[in-house]
């Protein structure tokens, strides 16, 4: 009959920057096992390997500039940049006037950064608030039962009102 024990790691005299080189040597040794090791003849070729292994590695920060950028023309929409002449771009950064009654109602509409970049082309978030108040209006003089030329009449005044 055997009996184990249970014990903590001890860790004297290893730093954090050396539990980081171990964790990215785990994670390229893990990629050496699965076959990718026969170009490595020596330590030096291994180090090779580990740091171009660790340049592929994305901050959040980086990666956050990458998907506010566009990835046909390169400009940054973070910093306020666009290219006119680009169809991922559209004219706009991360924000626009609302393109429905081209920015009348006042409405912000916001980049669709996924389908921007899936489709190559700007796509946009929002409703427009023109839009809706005509929606309301149309249901108020459904229920007001106003002959067409009244429902003409009152159409009119009501755009005259907003201009």
């Amino acid at each position: 009959m055997s009996l184990a024990g249970v014990r903590q790691l001890e860790m004297h005299g290893r730093n954090s920057a050396e539990l980081i080189n171990r964790s990215h040597s785990y994670g390229a040794l893990s990629a050496l096992s699965r076959g990718s090791y026969d170009s490595l003849s020596s330590l030096d070729d291994v180090h090779h390997f580990l740091s171009n292994s660790e340049q592929a590695v994305l901050s959040i920060e980086e990666l956050r500039l990458q998907l506010n950028s566009c990835f046909t023309c390169g400009v940054s929409w973070q910093d306020e940049h666009v290219s006119l002449d680009c169809s991922e771009c559209g004219g706009y950064s991360l924000v626009r006037p609302c393109p429905t009654c081209e920015g009348q109602c006042d409405s912000i509409w916001k980049r669709d950064l996924t389908m921007t970049h899936a489709s190559g082309k700007a796509r946009w978030e929002g409703k427009c608030a023109l839009e809706r108040s005509i929606a309301q209006t149309r249901i108020i003089l459904q229920s007001l039962s106003l002959s067409p030329e009244n429902e003409a009449q009152l159409c009119q005044r009501l755009e005259n009102l907003k201009s």
